[in-house]
């Protein structure tokens, strides 16, 4: 809900530019607050939460004196398996478990690599997605259904994703595709920046990881 209020259509005008150019001059009437900073904050943190207590009834089931303090689910290194380092926040857990865990930060690579870089901002600072950028849409036409659909395009170099847009920017509309605005997500480290879709992306690695790793968190011997 904060995050459809904060691209709302009319939270911006799009102007025309006196210089006849063709261009228009966008005139921000409301940027995305910081309340959607907070309620993201805490979505990330409530995610990575889940997934350190699963990891922690995994180590309890297979070593039930385990020491709790630093066990945590390990993101590692992207795309790399865990090493014996890493693996330290996951001793005591069986080995089909840690097999399991493999598994989905392979499937999930992307989303749980996101999950980390997010949190780790968000332990020391607000998650700030308090800028808002363009995004361009073109008409694709649907041969099964016979209906004209609007699909998102991104630039093949990504700067629409990255550039954010102020109050009094011009905004090219020679180009023939639908303008849109949204919110967007910039990192600290290397200052990477992310569409609102990126959350979407994080919820379903965690779900789908959750699916996997509860079951065998699950005391057989006992159910």
């Amino acid at each position: 809900m904060h995050l459809e209020n904060a691209e709302k259509l009319e939270n911006f005008d799009l102007l025309p530019n006196p210089d006849g150019s063709g261009d228009a001059i966008i005139r921000f009437k409301a940027y995305p607050t910081i309340l959607l900073s907070l309620v993201l904050g805490d979505v990330i943190h409530s995610l990575r939460s889940a997934l350190d207590y699963v990891t922690c009834a995994l180590v309890t089931l297979h070593t039930p004196d385990a020491t709790l303090t630093r066990i945590q689910f390990p993101f590692g290194r992207d795309g790399q398996r865990l090493n014996s380092d890493e693996r330290k926040s996951v001793k005591g857990i069986s080995d089909i478990a840690l097999t399991a865990i493999e598994n989905m930060r392979s499937q999930y690579r992307e989303g749980l690599a996101l999950l980390c870089a997010f949190s780790n901002q968000d332990k020391h600072r607000l998650l700030l997605p308090a800028y808002s950028h363009l995004v361009s849409y073109k008409f694709q036409f649907d041969e099964k259904t016979s209906d004209m659909t609007i699909m998102p395009v991104q630039s093949q170099d990504g700067k629409e994703l990255k550039t954010i847009l102020r109050d009094g920017d011009h905004v090219n509309l020679s180009d023939g595709f639908i303008k849109a605005v949204r919110v967007g997500f910039r990192l600290e480290a290397g200052e990477r920046s992310y569409g609102a879709d990126s959350i979407d992306l994080i919820n379903n690695a965690v779900r789908e990881t959750l699916n996997v790793l509860i079951p065998l968190s699950v005391d057989t011997k006992q159910a």
